[in-house]
Parts: C-alpha cells; structure tokens; sequence
C-alpha cells in the first residue's frame, strides 16, 4: 500500500509545528509521498474590499493573497528541505477545509496533517476552525498538531 501524507498549512507556527511533526513521521515511517498544500481563501477576504471592486485592484488583490499563499508554502517546505525530505507542494484557492478533503480524497492520501489554529483565530471561535471542519469532512484519519 502506498502511504501518502497530505500537510494543510497557512504558514502559521501552528502549521510549521504540523510540518516538523510531519516531517518526524516521514523519518520513523516509510511514507511515500508528501504533500504540503496551501488554501487562501480570496473570495472570504473579497467582501472587505466590496467598494474597491475595480479590475484593478481586484487583480492586486488577487496578486497579493497568490504572493502569500506562495510564502506559507516556501515556510513550510523549508522544514522538509532542512531535514532532506523530499515533500511537493500545491497552492489552491477556496474554503480551505472543502479544497483540503477534495485532494486528499482525489489524491487518495492516507493522512491528513492541520495545525490546530492557524491565521484567523478569531475567525475559528466564531465559525468553526478549520482544523475541526477537516476532521468532520475527511473520510481518511486528520492528526492535528497543538
């Protein structure tokens, strides 16, 4: 059986620790594959910016969140690289719990790894963090890291 670890991060300490607890099981266990994916959801952040809906500056926003989405992916995979780990990693925009469960079910990944809390904190007390709707939406085992 091929054992694939998917890692969700957002570039968060909380992720980073997800990434070196991750990266320990890669060590003690034959895993196959592991993959660091980064979610930003631009549409949740979009409705800040309702009065500013310019091509322009909608292109700028869109620009940014890529921009940081792109630099939680290098922060985590440095903890794989540091280690000699060979991980690959993915970006993706949407609800960052329904595009985590989507590729692990479409990547047939044996194991899903979250931080507890990420970025939004806050946004987790009021609707629910991300971490928890993964676990309730994945239909293989989420390990989430304090």
């Amino acid at each position: 059986m091929e054992y694939k670890l998917l890692l969700a991060s957002d570039g968060s300490d909380n992720a980073v620790r997800a990434a070196e607890f991750a990266a320990e099981l890669a060590a003690a266990a034959p895993i196959i594959k592991i993959t660091v994916m980064v979610v930003n959801d631009i549409l949740e952040h979009m409705k800040y910016y309702s009065p500013l809906r310019s091509p322009v500056v909608l292109e700028e926003v869109d620009v940014f969140f890529k921009e940081k989405a792109q630099e939680a992916l290098e922060k985590t995979m440095e903890v794989f690289e540091k280690r000699g780990i060979k991980a690959e990693g993915v970006t993706k925009m949407g609800n960052p719990a329904q595009e985590v469960v989507d590729y692990a079910h479409e990547g047939n990944f044996s194991l899903i790894v979250i931080g507890s809390r990420g970025m939004g904190s806050l946004k987790g007390i009021v609707l629910g963090s991300v971490s928890s709707k993964v676990i309730h939406l994945a239909d293989c085992p989420v390990t989430v890291v304090k």
